[in-house]
């Protein structure tokens, strides 16, 4: 004949880990409140969760697990899956894929219904082992974590060049458009120009004539650029002597 299974109360009691009066206290709270009793007695604070499962790990002759030092292998999570996992709040920690049977740590190791629903849900035979449900909680989210991309070297921006020193002129004009190169060929005068004009257009024509009158009021280098470049307007006769005079207040 079987010997009937001892009860978590008695257990409890015989261990000490609780007393008499406890235990009636927490018979009170169940008769209002309904409920298993051993979680009573882990709202009440009389035991912990920790406690309460190891006792029921003994009365059912399952294994409890520490998950902290026993980690839940991954392989068998990503067989169950994270949906099934995260539904019943269980987490693989042993088995053998092979024959379709899975070991799950469970923090309601009593609740045969829970464990029939996780085998409906996964095709699997399972079994269970006892645990905290933080510990499962924090199993779960370490398992299925989604691994962390990895970090791209930052690419350090180009080192910035240093801007020329600025020239002599007036305080915050930008500088002047870099002239384009002229290079005098032994030509005719209207080859000379033709390609002028191709260079410049009336707008930059203009603009560089009045860059000349501005140039007349900086230094001595502004001056000597000036010489030159009304030399060349002079000689390609897009200016008379005259004219250029005029605009510089040389009259």
């Amino acid at each position: 004949m079987a010997r009937a299974r001892v009860s978590i109360e008695e257990l409890l009691l015989r261990h000490r880990a609780i007393d008499e009066e406890q235990l009636q206290n927490a018979r009170q709270r169940q008769e209002k409140t309904g409920g298993d009793l051993g979680r009573v007695l882990v709202e009440l604070g009389y035991v912990t969760e920790e406690l309460l499962l190891r006792a029921q790990a003994n009365q059912l002759g399952i294994p409890f697990v520490n998950l902290q030092k026993e980690p839940p292998p991954r392989e068998l999570a990503a067989a169950l899956t994270a949906a099934v996992c995260g539904r019943f709040g269980v987490i693989p920690v042993s088995g053998n894929l092979e024959n379709k049977l899975l070991r799950v740590a469970t923090s309601e190791p009593t609740n045969l219904e829970r464990i029939a629903m996780v085998a409906q849900a996964s095709g699997f035979r399972i079994e269970s082992a006892a645990a905290t449900a933080a510990s499962i909680e924090k199993a779960i989210k370490q398992v299925f974590a989604q691994p962390a991309p990895p970090s791209r070297p930052a690419h350090p921006a180009p080192p910035a060049h240093p801007a020329p020193p600025a020239e002599p002129g007036e305080p915050g004009e930008p500088p002047p458009p870099p002239l384009p190169e002229i290079h005098p060929q032994p030509d005719d005068l209207g080859d000379r120009v033709a390609r002028l004009e191709n260079l410049f257009d009336g707008a930059q024509f203009a603009a560089l004539l009045a860059r000349i009158e501005r140039l007349e009021q900086v230094g001595e280098r502004d001056r000597r650029m000036l010489n030159v470049l009304g030399a060349v307007l002079l000689e390609l006769g897009f200016i008379s002597r005259e004219e250029l005079l005029k605009r510089l207040g040389r009259d």
